[in-house]
């Protein structure tokens, strides 16, 4: 072994917590690209592998009911190379036992042996059979729906009771978690059962020879006629991209963000490496002055620091690699989990190893080099000459300042001059800490922000319940049948319409209309650009500001709809922001809607408020408005509260805010390495120090407490500079997320009650950052603290 390898070799395993703390800081670094990059790509080869095995179909047509027949007469069209019927509907169900009646969804299939797009998997028990249900997993386990379980379900004046035979799975099921409704499957002669209707499909999937999006609207455009002329009716459909999950641009922008954090994890983990070797340089100058002295280059002495440096690297990959792979998996799998996608085996991402390669040799040699070349500059003179740990202090003007101090207990005193003492490394040891505070407190920021934004935004819409009917009804006998629950201040009739918007290239695109009262007191949109609506308006629209963005439309502008098959020209006057359906969401008047399609004076949308806004009431409300307009024999297919949509909406979003709290705390416990680093520095540099305090009586508990107090010290500084520093970068970092994941402006609002939290937690960090070299500090004895260098 050469002399090279025999310093590095003893520096390494001479220096065991040095080397532990610069391994143990760059592996989190590493380890967080680690787990962003290797989460990506699982999720991203699993969502297109589990997509493409779901044989999504290229069209998704939903109609009015129909038969096998019609099956067989589209696979005949031309280019049609798959086609499947499936019914799905809306019901009410509920233990037995409970009072108050869910919503949820029931799908049925011709076959269940012989399925080819979108195939439910039958995971235990038995496919369900005349009167009988299976539960769709997620729902199943949300709701705690064994198999063996007994759901009553309304059909028309009676409760039907269904046993639950089988547990299944759906590829495209939205998530309890997030959506609300459970999912069963049932025979369409359990159906036909259940609803009093004729036994049938009202879903048509289609599979093309060669998918293009050009080319499925084409087909569908041709199938709508088709199915128009033998009496089919074509609500909508959609065009499915068969290699591109739906969530996938959604996760993609998540990435992005996390990406971002999980890089200034890295990044401080590079101030940490200049720190320790700054550290290391500074203690082996002597060192580096004999080396020279018996002939060693200025070269030489940069590659065997530089050598060290490498070790860190090498050392710290073989923690944060299998490390971030296996986080990666658990993380991803918990993520397709709510996606209704199983991980599968453990695969280990190459691209996500190979960033973590590069990024776990090239920040250490770079956090490494300038120290390394300053102290491969020094002459020997100036080397072996040196005497200073910790000399010259009093000489700047921060200094004069400090000891200019009085009246301070004597241990703190100390502790407020040691600080200061070496100020290149208590300012890298403040920047790790100042900018883990300023992530956390941004993430937290945006989260606010996020949530923020929701109350906002539902606040425009400000009903307490919204009802819906099977069918259409006078506007004055709903509102009058609503306004006489007790508790109810308004009612108002609203409608909801799907169309089709005229796009420039010939294209239509599915939007969605809410029609809104003249006199609506809910009513107060988040209007970006032009006017609310009026009174005198005829055919007026609030464009979703989203769609406008995305057609190049703006106020003043015409645009034409198809709504229930009639077209109609309406009249860009304002536009909003607003989430609801994918940002497809836009507000014509009620009459004008009405007009439009033929149907006036007539409604199923009813939005009450109430004259408390609280959950239990909205409850309460739930039940009496379902009782009261059973009583007048009118059937309610819907109930929702505005609790529940808000909770809806934050469950989405939290999820959202888990993960990039998880790249804080990463960078949180960097800075805290960092801290506990600069200590394990200081208490070797001190050692004559605590030697001559050992002499003259200090106690361990006192020597103990002055390393702790400097750490504190040091982390409440850093709180001080990360506190104002947070709030612009919460400006920034929530504009960042809003253009990148929900492409709408959030409303920010600073998290004040963060900064607090963050105070208290940089002071424990701190704190226990610097217990472990205080105690080595007390394990010091008067002879071997008299005797050092």
């Amino acid at each position: 072994m050469s002399i090279v390898w025999r310093k590095v070799w003893r520096d390494l395993w001479g220096n065991k917590l040095r080397t532990f703390l610069v391994v143990l800081a760059t592996a989190v670094g590493v380890f967080a690209l680690g787990l962003v990059f290797g989460m990506s790509g699982v999720m991203r080869a699993r969502m297109t592998e589990s997509h493409r095995t779901s044989h999504a179909p290229h069209i998704e047509m939903y109609t009015s009911l129909f038969d096998q027949d019609v099956v067989e007469a589209t696979l005949r069209e031309p280019g049609v190379v798959e086609a499947e019927g499936e019914v799905r509907v809306p019901f009410r169900w509920k233990l037995e036992g409970e009072t108050d009646w869910r919503d949820g969804t029931v799908i049925a299939r011709g076959d269940y042996e012989d399925q080819y797009m979108y195939p439910i998997e039958l995971l235990d028990g038995d496919w369900p059979v005349e009167q009988t249900l299976a539960a769709e997993r997620m729902s199943a386990e949300y709701y705690k729906l064994p198999i063996g379980t007994t759901i009553l379900v309304e059909s028309g004046r009676h409760d039907r009771r269904l046993p639950i035979e089988g547990i299944v799975r759906h590829p495209y099921t939205p998530p309890p978690v997030m959506f609300g409704d459970p999912t069963f499957c049932a025979t369409p002669e359990t159906i036909a059962w259940l609803t009093g209707e004729e036994e049938g499909f009202n879903t048509l999937n289609v599979r093309i020879e060669s998918f293009s999006e050009d080319g499925a609207n084409e087909a569908a455009d041709r199938l709508e006629r088709r199915l128009d002329r033998i009496g089919v009716g074509v609500g909508y459909y959609d065009v499915v991209d068969p290699e591109v999950h739906w969530a996938q641009e959604q996760m993609d922008a998540i990435f992005l963000i996390l990406t971002v954090l999980g890089a200034l994890s890295l990044g401080l983990s590079g101030f940490l490496i200049i720190n320790m070797m700054n550290a290391t340089i500074t203690q082996q100058v002597w060192q580096i002055g004999v080396m020279k002295v018996v002939g060693a280059t200025s070269g030489r002495v940069l590659r065997t620091y530089l050598t060290m440096a490498s070790i860190y690297g090498l050392l710290s990959l073989l923690l944060a690699v299998p490390l971030g792979a296996v986080a990666a998996h658990l993380l991803a799998a918990w993520l397709l989990d709510l996606y209704n996608i199983f991980v599968g085996g453990f695969r280990l991402m190459p691209t996500a190893v190979a960033i973590q390669v590069a990024m776990g040799l090239a920040v250490p040699l770079l956090a490494a080099l300038v120290p390394v070349i300053g102290g491969a500059r020094i002459t020997p003179h100036r080397a072996i000459s040196n005497y200073g740990l910790g000399a010259g202090f009093g000489r700047s003007w921060l200094d004069r300042v400090i000891g200019g101090i009085r009246r301070l207990p004597r241990p703190l005193a100390l502790s407020l001059r040691n600080t200061f003492r070496r100020k290149a490394r208590v300012a890298l040891t403040l920047l790790t800490l100042v900018l883990g505070g300023v992530m956390f407190i941004m993430v937290m920021s945006v989260d606010r922000s996020m949530h923020n934004t929701i109350e906002v935004l539902l606040d425009g819409l400000g009903f307490d319940v919204a009802v819906g009917l099977e069918r259409l009804y006078p506007v004055e006998r709903l509102t009058n049948v609503a306004e006489s629950v007790p508790g109810v201040v308004r009612a108002e009739v609203w409608d909801f319409r799907r169309a089709e918007l005229a796009l420039e290239n010939g294209e239509d695109s599915e939007v969605y209309l809410r029609g809104v009262p003249a006199d609506s007191e809910m009513f107060s949109p988040r209007i970006v650009s032009g006017r609310n609506l009026l009174p005198e308006d005829g055919q007026a629209i609030l464009l979703n500001n989203k769609i406008a963005t995305d057609e190049g439309l703006q106020v003043g502008d015409e645009i034409e709809l198809t709504i229930d098959e009639q077209e109609s020209t309406w009249t860009v006057v304002g536009l909003v922001i607003n989430i609801n359906m994918n940002q497809q969401e836009n507000f014509v008047s009620f009459d004008a809607l009405a007009r439009a399609i033929g149907r006036v004076n007539k409604g199923a949308v009813v939005w009450v408020m109430a004259e408390e806004h609280d959950a239990a009431t909205q409850e309460r409300l739930i039940r009496d408005l379902r009782d009261v307009y059973t009583a007048q024999h009118m059937e309610v297919s819907d109930l929702q509260s505005s609790h529940e949509v808000r909770e809806m909406n934050r469950s989405s979003f939290n999820i959202i805010t888990y993960l990039m709290l998880a790249m804080a705390i990463l960078a949180a416990i960097v800075g805290s390495v960092g801290l506990t680093s600069t200590m394990s520095i200081n208490v070797v540099e001190r050692g004559r120090e605590i030697g001559v305090m050992r002499s003259n009586g200090a106690t361990s508990v006192d020597i103990a407490g002055i390393f702790v107090a400097e750490g504190v010290l040091v982390g409440v500084l850093s709180w001080l500079i990360a506190a104002p520093l947070s709030y612009p970068g919460a400006h920034v970092f929530s504009n960042l997320v809003s253009s990148t994941i929900f492409q709408i402006p959030l409303d920010f609002s600073y998290a004040t009650g963060a900064v607090v939290v963050w105070l208290l937690v940089v002071i424990v960090l701190s704190a226990l950052a610097s217990l472990w070299p205080a105690l080595n500090a007390t394990k010091i004895s008067v002879r071997e603290a008299l005797a050092y260098e």
